[in-house]
């Protein structure tokens, strides 16, 4: 039998959502030769469609901005809603206190994470769709790392790759969390989500139709996302208790939790449900460490929190843009390594820490009423 030949590269990215992709775009442009191993051949369903006005200058950054925004739908603010208070609140990104960012978009992610995929091509990267990353095996010190990779069509066809950095950004896959045994749930945040996608979804009028909603009920919140083509992206991220109360099947609980929010059924009334309900399970988890002397972490691969802020994608693309920093660094400017590499540090750690301060307070009363003051005096909708 033939040994396997062994292929190299400079960088090797595991995950080619928007952590990845957009390291590959960052990294292509530096000259270094990048491949991504997507397990997935795009484009394919992936929730988190709501995107941060901070997400804005990073994508003009990668040069695709106006590609997103000619497939997306407008985002000015936030609806929130609340069983507590009588009537609902709306928040305004011009309102906050950097007026540069007065909005933001929701995007198919089957598209928007497409669009960052091409773009990485474009700048030079090999993508490799439909392989996956089945083993990784660092070397130490200078050496190279060697990455296992299979064809999705067949547990016959393997590559060997040897790559002097490796990246990943794996997502809730935390490839090498899991291997390397980084990974620890979050003790003080659990949850899980319920989500599908509506039409015919009633939606809010003029300028707010592209604002998402935010409804609390009792087991936790639910979301209500508008999309440019009609579709509404609609989930239930509910406490653990609740979910292990499930005497049905999935598509019949989801509906039942629902309706456990009036407000929000009352604007599904004449909506049509047009995928099967997905399920997620175990949301909140972190990482030990982000870094190690030649791989990062990047976005959900390191860790994630809780949806509510929509916090996922900007989290994972601006960990790229420090990580690709950290990484040029290290490779072709070592006396700006240990600088480069403890911000990269620093910013993974500050993203979730400044969210989950939020997130682990939202459903007491106080901070819940501080949301829902119509003058928000602490401007809180910058996070939404």
């Amino acid at each position: 039998m033939n040994a396997v030949p062994i292929q190299e590269c400079d960088v090797a990215i595991v995950g080619g959502g928007p952590a990845g992709a957009t390291a590959a775009c960052l990294l292509s442009e530096r000259g270094y030769q990048v491949t991504v191993f997507e397990k997935a051949t795009f484009p394919r369903f992936h929730i988190g469609e709501s995107l941060l006005p901070a997400n804005i200058p990073l994508l003009e950054k990668l040069g695709v901005r106006d590609h997103i925004e000619s497939i997306s739908i407008r985002k000015n603010g936030v609806e929130l809603v609340s069983p507590a208070h009588p009537d609902s609140t709306m928040l305004e990104f011009a309102d906050c206190w950097d007026k540069t960012m007065p909005f933001s978009f929701h995007v198919r992610r089957s598209e928007f994470d497409e669009v960052l995929l091409n773009r990485a091509t474009q700048l030079g990267s090999d993508v490799r769709q439909g392989w996956r990353v089945t083993d990784v095996r660092l070397g130490a010190a200078s050496e190279l790392s060697l990455l296992t990779v299979r064809s999705a069509d067949t547990k016959e066809r393997e590559q060997l790759w040897r790559a002097r950095f490796v990246i990943d950004a794996s997502g809730r896959d935390t490839l090498l969390a899991n291997s390397l045994k980084l990974k620890r749930k979050n003790a003080k945040h659990n949850s899980s989500a319920l989500y599908a996608h509506y039409t015919n979804a009633k939606r809010l009028p003029g300028s707010h139709e592209g604002n998402i909603s935010i409804f609390w009920f009792e087991h936790g919140w639910m979301w209500f996302i508008p999309l440019a083509d009609g579709v509404t992206s609609v989930g239930a991220v509910c406490w653990p208790y609740y979910l292990k109360s499930r005497q049905t099947d999935t598509p019949t609980f989801f509906e039942q939790t629902l309706a456990l929010c009036p407000a929000l059924a009352e604007r599904l009334e004449q909506a049509t449900r047009v995928n099967e309900v997905e399920a997620t399970g175990n949301y909140s988890y972190s990482a030990k460490r982000s870094q190690g002397t030649n791989y990062l972490l990047l976005g959900d691969a390191f860790a994630f929190v809780d949806p509510i802020f929509s916090s996922g994608v900007f989290l994972a693309m601006n960990s790229a843009f420090v990580g690709a920093d950290a990484i040029h660094a290290i490779l072709s400017e070592p006396t700006r390594a240990r600088v480069a590499t403890k911000r990269f540090k620093r910013v993974m750690i500050l993203g979730p820490r400044e969210f989950s301060w939020f997130i682990y307070r939202i459903n007491k009363p106080t901070m819940r009423n501080i949301f829902m003051t119509p003058a928000n005096p602490l401007d809180f909708v910058v996070f939404v």
